[in-house]
């Protein structure tokens, strides 16, 4: 195909005597010079369109070159427009960089030619071409400036499976071996598989890491063997890793085996890996994974913050056998203690997050057993107010009596959660509801003032 602006680089002398002018214009006006005219009715009747194009892209390359971060930032958007009359220029440019263009040991002109390299390394990722490709698999095992590294190597990943023979044979090179895996996980097609596999035994934790991210979205049991082993990897970034990925693999028909390869991790000694642990064993969801989770959930030794996450994981489960441990904590740790008290607010707002019909009914009645009971979590404010917002996203007419019950509380926030929770049961007749109570003067003074003020609010923010 022949060049759309056919110029070499360097800049032709004919058009560098003009640069003080270009350069004095905005941006904004080289933005419209740098666009090849598409008809002859667009291009000044003395200039051919191959003199045109040729001033205008060398004016953006000389800009590129010479000009500020803001000017290459502009001048990297304003080339690939060009089409491919760009990329032999680009080319030429890139060889001058690597040659040590200036050969000045000016500590700031090193800084200079490594911005120049990776801004080059970005443009030229926006060309679906050989030499363009070519160019930045050059710079991967050329270039030592780990940014303009990570740009090149992330920049070819666009590209997609075309990219994966390069990259992999990067793996080759230590240095660039974590950069390598963190692009090959970007394309996520089958053939990076035997790469990603080759380094999980790898000396580099984040190299290990970072290959088990990458292969947690393929399934096959080379790969969960390798997940489950690495599950005893002595270091904690590959074990949490290691975690994820069997997490996101997980299903409710994975093998009991897997619930019993995570099991021994609810207890590591980093808490992270633990609520990690926790979050995976929620998601396969099974009988196996439930009675796992209780026994951390119930014991007096578990920190309350793997308890909380333990509580979320029951609840992501979406089930009345999931939900059954979190009603056995509330009523057999009813005590003050504020750890409890945490996790049981914790609870509470779960509750409010199920969604299958079994688990919206036992929900309502646990919340329901603590309103009519003196539980501590429903003598306190905030617990009272995070009551009744589960009470109002579970969208149960039932809830409705409990709630207005609640608007005799003197505390305003308790009723302004009381009344944000009613307005989610509007369709369920919760207005009507008040305003027959309201009418019947069957209640006490302190409710009726709670009723009376809920209709107020009520009308204000809806115009009733």
């Amino acid at each position: 195909m022949p060049d759309k602006c056919p110029i070499r680089y360097p800049i032709d002398a004919q058009f560098s005597s003009d640069w003080p002018l270009i350069n004095s214009t905005s941006m904004n006006k080289l933005t419209h010079l740098a666009k090849p005219a598409n008809t002859a009715a667009d291009m000044p009747s003395d200039i051919p369109a191959s003199i045109e194009c040729s001033a205008s892209l060398t004016a953006v390359l000389h800009s590129l070159q010479t000009g500020d971060f803001q000017s290459r930032w502009e001048a990297a958007k304003l080339i690939p427009t060009f089409g491919e009359a760009a990329i032999r220029p680009l080319l030429e440019l890139l060889q001058q960089v690597q040659a040590g263009g200036d050969s000045s040991d000016d500590e700031d002109d090193d800084d200079d030619d490594w911005q120049l390299l990776w801004f080059i390394a970005r443009i030229l990722g926006q060309f679906q071409h050989p030499l363009a490709i070519s160019a930045l698999v050059e710079i991967l095992f050329t270039t030592d400036d780990t940014e303009t590294l990570t740009m090149a190597a992330m920049t070819l990943a666009t590209i997609g499976p075309a990219a994966i023979p390069p990259l992999s044979e990067l793996l080759a090179r230590p240095s660039r071996r974590l950069i390598a895996v963190q692009a090959l996980a970007q394309i996520q097609h089958p053939n990076v598989i035997p790469a990603l596999l080759s380094v999980m035994e790898d000396t580099n934790p984040q190299v290990r890491a970072a290959a088990m991210e990458a292969l947690s979205h393929f399934r096959s049991p080379a790969i969960t063997a390798m997940l489950v082993a690495a599950l005893r990897d002595p270091n904690v970034s590959v074990r949490r890793a290691a975690v994820v990925a069997l997490g996101i693999q997980a299903e409710a028909d994975s093998p009991v085996e897997l619930v019993e390869h995570l099991t021994p991790l609810l207890w590591d000694l980093n808490l992270d890996v633990c609520r990690q642990t926790a979050i995976a064993l929620g998601r396969i969801g099974t009988e196996a994974a439930i009675h796992v989770l209780d026994r951390v959930l119930q014991s007096p030794h578990t920190p309350v913050e793997l308890q909380m996450e333990v509580a979320r994981a029951l609840a992501w489960i979406d089930s009345a056998l999931a939900l059954q441990p979190l009603k056995t904590y509330l009523i057999q740790t009813a005590s003050s203690g504020s750890d409890s008290l945490i996790l049981a607010q914790e609870i509470v707002a779960v509750l409010g997050r199920v969604e299958s019909n079994e688990s919206r009914s036992m929900a309502l009645e646990i919340l329901l057993s603590l309103l009519y009971t003196t539980h501590p979590i429903s003598q306190t404010p905030s617990g009272k107010q995070q009551i009744a917002l589960s009470l109002g996203q579970l969208q149960d007419a039932s809830a409705i009596d409990a709630l207005i019950s609640m608007l005799s509380d003197a505390n305003t926030s308790v009723q302004f959660h009381v009344i944000a929770a009613l307005k989610q049961l509007a369709a369920h007749g919760a207005y009507d509801r008040l305003q027959t109570l309201l009418a019947s003067n069957a209640v006490p003074a302190d409710l009726n003032a709670g009723i009376a003020n809920a209709l107020r609010e009520w009308q204000i923010h809806t115009g009733l």
